[in-house]
């Protein structure tokens, strides 16, 4: 991504904060003055935007646009237990997208609109299952999720050099989401 720049010529400052931040988060380069591709709410650009439109979608087929493709190839939804909450990674074709947060009940909806939200071919939902919390979650996601998969948490959270994040709970999440291709 580090070629590509995005030049976002927005008007609307508060929907110029909020995809500078998304697309930054998704390790875009965003450019005041040039870049491969520009983005407008003035009609005019590479892609025209609408100062209605959603900025998480907006800034989702950006970087689409700047893969060269139309959807991801594989969604993978990974979720590691904890004693009091859960934390989810979402992973489009290799690369962590976003993290959560949240308590069970919350999980089913902020999976259907990650779901929603990413274009994709194939999706994947790995719940990690070493603990009898992981195996309550599983049972319940199940419910919502026929196609969601137990994962084996052994060594999830362990640091490696193939995976370079620092929280051990968002760690075993995203390898959790890699194992639940298998």
């Amino acid at each position: 991504m580090k070629d590509k720049k995005v030049v976002l010529k927005l008007e609307d400052p508060k929907l110029f904060t909020t995809l500078y931040r998304r697309l930054r988060s998704f390790g875009v380069d965003v450019s005041y003055d040039s870049g491969s591709l520009v983005v407008s709410d003035s009609g005019e650009g590479d892609i025209p935007i609408s100062r209605t439109a959603d900025p998480s979608e907006t800034a989702v087929s950006i970087f689409l646009r700047l893969l060269n493709k139309e959807r991801f190839d594989e969604l993978l939804i990974g979720i590691d237990t904890n004693q009091d909450r859960l934390t989810l990674a979402v992973v489009a074709d290799g690369q962590l997208l976003e993290s959560e947060e949240l308590e069970l009940e919350e999980t089913p909806g902020y999976i259907t609109r990650v779901i929603e939200r990413y274009p994709h071919r194939r999706v994947y939902i790995g719940v990690g299952v070493g603990n009898g919390g992981g195996r309550k979650a599983y049972e319940y996601l199940k419910k919502f999720f026929p196609h969601a998969k137990k994962v084996n948490e052994s060594k999830t959270n362990y640091r490696t050099p193939y995976v370079s994040i620092k929280d051990k709970d968002l760690r075993a999440a995203y390898v959790i989401a890699i194992r639940s291709t298998t």
